[in-house]
């Protein structure tokens, strides 16, 4: 009986894993197309990838902290790296690349 129950809580833990990988993935590709938005530059494959995972004490609980990298245009015919980092479900920081002309994008505080 103890094994069904510790079979049940297992596969529910992954289902919740799971669940907030995509969660968080949907997030950071908002956040990419609002920044990307607002930098005037075009987001390339309207996509995310997940490019480093690590845990971080913010608020004094760990957190994991994901870095999704995405490539963007400036004139439709290059492509740089843009990344963003996510504290939790948090923008945290991020890197565009900047055109010439605009002033720089600095991450928001709350």
């Amino acid at each position: 009986m103890t094994g069904t129950w510790l079979a049940l809580l297992t596969i529910a833990a992954a289902i919740w894993a799971w669940m907030d990988v995509l969660k968080a993935r949907e997030q950071a590709t908002r956040h990419g197309r609002l920044l990307c938005r607002e930098a005037g530059v075009q987001m390339l494959d309207q996509t995310v990838s997940l490019h480093r995972l690590r845990i971080e004490r913010r608020d004094g609980l760990p957190t994991f902290i994901r870095r999704y990298s995405f490539e963007v245009s400036l004139d439709g015919s290059d492509r740089h790296r843009g990344h963003l980092d996510l504290a939790g479900h948090r923008l945290e920081t991020w890197s565009l690349p900047l055109r010439e002309g605009l002033p720089a994008m600095e991450p928001a505080r709350e």
